[in-house]
């Protein structure tokens, strides 16, 4: 047996579990009860604050992992698996439009990730 292979269905069946009882009788009420009333800020506006939180969270991750691009992938992969492999799971996002996401979303922290690179010099922002 892996040894990665107990860990690894431990933390399946925690996540599940945990998801499952959070969204079924914690996270769901409080949605469908949730009904936003309209935007809070304007869309340039909501678009800069998510960037610079998002730029700070690939930041934190890049200092772990210390490789830009690499870093800009993790960022990536999981917005992708939460919007556009579960949602279309789960029916609140077309293929199409997930296609179009997981292009958008690769192509968009890779250059994050040059760019980062490229301006942290040698070190590639693991000081």
């Amino acid at each position: 047996m892996s040894a990665r292979l107990k860990p690894l269905l431990g933390a399946l069946i925690t996540a599940y579990t945990i998801f499952f009882v959070g969204v079924t009788y914690f996270f769901g009420p409080l949605l469908a009860n949730d009904a936003p009333t309209g935007a809070m800020v304007p869309g340039w506006l909501s678009l800069a604050i998510v960037s610079v939180l998002l730029v700070l969270f690939f930041d934190w991750v890049n200092v772990s992992v210390g490789n830009p691009i690499r870093s800009g992938l993790i960022v990536a992969i999981g917005q992708i698996i939460l919007v556009d492999v579960y949602y279309v799971l789960n029916g609140t996002r077309g293929i199409a439009a997930a296609g179009a996401s997981v292009v958008l979303l690769l192509v968009g922290w890779v250059a994050v990730g040059v760019v980062y690179g490229k301006l942290s010099g040698p070190t590639g922002g693991t000081a």
